[in-house]
């Protein structure tokens, strides 16, 4: 798994974006183009393909990495049925080994057996996706652990500048650039300093086409890597106290590690589970980020390849019936003639209804002629204009009265508002508020029946933060204790006893019900605490002397937003696969 920055924050921004030109808040062309993407993948393919690792240390062997059946056609082919716009490559993990044959290091693909020395694994793969129209991203891993100048900032800066110019001027065009907070310190124990700005210059001179992400100024990491975007995630941020265009990527993996291991081909992850994530990311007005690994062979695995398949079958079985594509459209008012509502169901991302003059709320009801049933409503404003709408609901005609089914803030690329399956014949998108007159591109409604997915728990996919973590990284993150996976998990470090999880939950709840899911029995003493407001102190809600593989209880109901497992003692250090509260 890949090391990131600590926090999506400003302390964030002013880390990776120190000298990063300011832009206003709507999307440069190509930031318009990858969020319509919408669907991209990752494939973590490397030097910890073959030594079962998800970090290596930078001494292993070259001749280690040999893939019987390397096939980046099969991968193409695979994402390309998916549904996958774009596919980023591990070109270095952090154990610095190059898929390609770099001139400035001898731990890269030339010192291999694969290809007898010859291959070079990001040329097969950006030729295999260039001939299926799949969009190509690099990653390259600022952290090196095999080279010897890391740690000495200006050496060392030279070094990741000149492997960046290999891999930007050999491969023809670049889409995204996908650089991580990933540091340490170098053999001379001296923490490295990265010079960004030379960075970003390098790639605005060498690839002015494609979007640096994660610590860089055109997409950020949405804080999490269980694929989860907020219920609000706008693509508008703050940066040096003025908005900017700043889109979120939500990655997540199919497996529980981001590199193959065998011992993961029974954990891919389940239909329901991507289900509900693409809802989560996608529906969210962010891209989705799926990392797919290549196994050994060099191929994409068959049951992952399977899955991948199935997941692209049920976006497009999602989006195949559409209830109002044939309704009859009535606005409150419409801008002459380009915003007219008709717009809203043309299938056209940059035509839009618009309410008249300079109005900045209106309607539009949908009669769709007959009773339809749904549980999915997906709104899209027309975002080359920006993001422009600020409050908005969705509601039926039930019984002769108006009956709110949904609601929200932020609308952006793309919302996919779920919600208990309802029968009606008319419909009304009501927009409540908006900074300027709003711009809908698109309206609809569709019936799954995977839409309603997860466990219920007012813990799920929340912002999560814990008092320690596991060293090896965030693959042990807090987030995993909350994400409703229940093959991944929040871990402390080897000699810890003591730890806590917060959470804070999306409003203030009655809560009546625990769940908590070890690894192996290892908490002997721990509470269950909340509050209303940060400003208040902890109260305990339950207090256990034992958890165990699968823990519930019920306790006497309490209104709390903030929730925490505060672990007093354990035998061992605490490894939580799931933390749930749920409401009364």
């Amino acid at each position: 798994m890949i090391k990131r920055l600590p926090l999506l924050s400003s302390f964030f921004i002013a880390a990776c974006l120190s000298g990063a030109a300011e832009t206003l808040p709507v999307p440069t062309p190509q930031q318009l183009a990858w969020q319509r993407h919408e669907f991209i993948a990752f494939a973590h393919f490397g030097m910890n393909t073959f030594t079962d690792r998800e970090w290596g240390d930078g001494k292993e062997d070259p001749r280690r990495f040999n893939p019987t059946d390397f096939d980046a056609r099969q991968w193409a082919t695979v994402l390309q049925e998916s549904g996958v716009r774009l596919l980023i490559l591990t070109a270095k993990h952090h154990d610095g080994f190059c898929l390609w044959p770099s001139k400035f290091t001898e731990h890269c693909v030339k010192n291999s057996p694969w290809r007898d020395g010859k291959g070079d694994v990001v040329r097969e793969v950006v030729e295999a996706l260039r001939e299926k129209q799949i969009r190509v991203g690099l990653y390259l891993s600022p952290w090196d652990r095999n080279q010897p100048t890391y740690g000495d900032s200006p050496k060392y800066n030279e070094y990741f500048r000149n492997q960046l110019r290999e891999l930007l001027t050999n491969y023809g065009p670049i889409d995204e650039v996908w650089f991580d907070g990933a540091c340490g310190e170098g053999p001379n124990g001296k923490r490295q300093e990265y010079d960004w700005p030379a960075c970003y210059a390098l790639v605005r001179e060498l690839q002015p086409g494609a979007l640096i992400a994660i610590c860089g100024p055109d997409i950020r990491w949405v804080g999490n890597e269980s694929g989860v975007a907020r219920e609000n995630e706008s693509s508008v941020v703050q940066r040096d106290g003025r908005p900017v265009w700043h889109p979120a990527e939500c990655d997540v993996s199919i497996r529980p590690g981001w590199f193959y291991h065998r011992s993961d081909d029974t954990k891919v992850k389940s239909m329901a589970t991507l289900a509900d994530i693409y809802f989560k990311s996608v529906g969210r007005n962010s891209v989705l980020l799926l990392n797919i690994p290549p196994d050994r062979r060099g191929r994409i695995a068959d049951a992952d390849a399977a899955r991948l398949k199935e997941f692209g079958a049920y976006v497009n079985k999602l989006y195949a019936t559409d209830s109002v594509r044939d309704a009859t459209l009535k606005a409150s008012s419409h801008a002459d003639p380009s915003g007219h509502e008709r717009n809203l169901t043309d299938g056209k991302l940059d035509t839009s209804w618009s309410p008249a003059g300079d109005q900045t709320t209106g309607s539009v009801e949908f009669d769709i002629g007959q009773a339809r049933t749904f549980n999915v409503a997906r709104i899209q404003e027309d975002i080359s204009k920006g993001e422009r709408v600020q409050a908005y609901h969705v509601e039926i005609l039930d019984g002769g009265q108006w009956r709110t089914i949904s609601s929200g803030q932020v609308i952006g690329h793309k919302q996919l508002r779920r919600f208990p399956a309802v029968t009606a014949r008319q419909v009304r998108l009501v927009i409540d508020k908006a900074s300027a007159p709003p711009a809908i591109a698109e309206f609809g409604l569709h019936f799954n029946p995977l839409a309603p997915a997860g466990s219920g728990a007012l813990t799920a996919h929340r912002p999560a933060t814990a008092s320690d973590v596991h060293p090896s990284g965030t693959q042990f993150g807090s987030d995993k204790a909350v994400d409703d996976d229940p093959e991944t998990r929040w871990a402390t470090s080897d000699q810890t006893k003591q730890a806590w999880l917060e959470v804070e939950l999306s409003q203030p709840s009655t809560i009546s019900r625990l769940v908590i899911q070890e690894l192996d029995p290892r908490l002997t003493q721990y509470q269950l605490q909340y509050r209303l407001d940060t400003n208040e102190e902890w109260r305990v809600a339950y207090a256990g002397t034992r958890a165990g593989t699968r823990f519930t209880t019920t306790f006497p109901a309490v209104q709390a937003r903030f929730v925490r497992l505060n672990i007093l003692d354990a035998t061992q250090a605490p490894t939580i696969w799931e933390f749930q509260v749920f409401a009364k």
